[in-house]
């Protein structure tokens, strides 16, 4: 969300009434268009996607494990205020269900309407992407996954390059990808950097 211009699409994702038309208070007002509506940063430059869910997290998709967490999380007293401001709006959004403030696993779940809208808003032109994606056993990199993540739910495009290694999720402290990574910090200051390493 540091990289992209979200414009409405976020905010449309999950109702269906103007975001200048729903009842809320100054103060729930302004924290959702800060959050909502956002616009790159301009200090970032270049992100490197590390294992990322663009898509969710399959796992995070099982209602058990959600719910599980869910029992487990308190919510700030900010944010309880935020649902009940949402809550004085029955008919904005879909099918009349009022959305619950998502914790954690809600927000990589494939099915979290924030995560569908998220993922149709590129990554922003003036931003450079690297990806490295974890992917475990020796079957098609496509039908991959690291446990957690999919392939196809952190593949994304365009981007510069995307390493593909043979991994558990915690991919950051394979060898591979550390070099990968030194690689880019390299390339990103200026200083020779070789192709992008073999996958797997």
């Amino acid at each position: 969300m540091q990289a992209i211009s979200s414009g409405d699409r976020i905010w449309n994702g999950v109702s269906r009434v103007p975001f200048d038309q729903v009842q809320l208070s100054d103060e729930t007002r302004a924290l959702l268009r800060r959050g909502l509506f956002v616009e790159p940063l301009p200090e970032v430059s270049r992100v490197v996607f590390i294992s990322t869910p663009h898509r969710g997290s399959f796992v995070a998709g099982h209602a058990l494990i959600a719910n599980l967490v869910r029992r487990l999380l308190t919510l700030p007293v900010m944010l309880t205020g935020v649902a009940a401001d949402l809550a004085r709006n029955p008919n904005a959004f879909a099918g009349g269900v009022i959305p619950v403030v998502p914790s954690a696993v809600d927000n990589m779940s494939p099915e979290n309407p924030f995560i569908r809208a998220l993922q149709e808003i590129p990554v922003a032109p003036s931003v450079t992407v690297n990806s490295i994606i974890a992917v475990e056993g020796d079957g098609p990199v496509e039908e991959g996954d690291d446990d957690f993540v999919k392939y196809t739910s952190a593949h994304i495009e365009p981007v510069e390059s995307e390493l593909v290694v043979q991994s558990a999720h915690s991919v950051q402290g394979n060898p591979h990808a550390i070099e990968e990574v030194r690689r880019i910090l390299r390339l990103h200051g200026g200083m020779t950097a070789g192709p992008v390493p073999a996958g797997r």
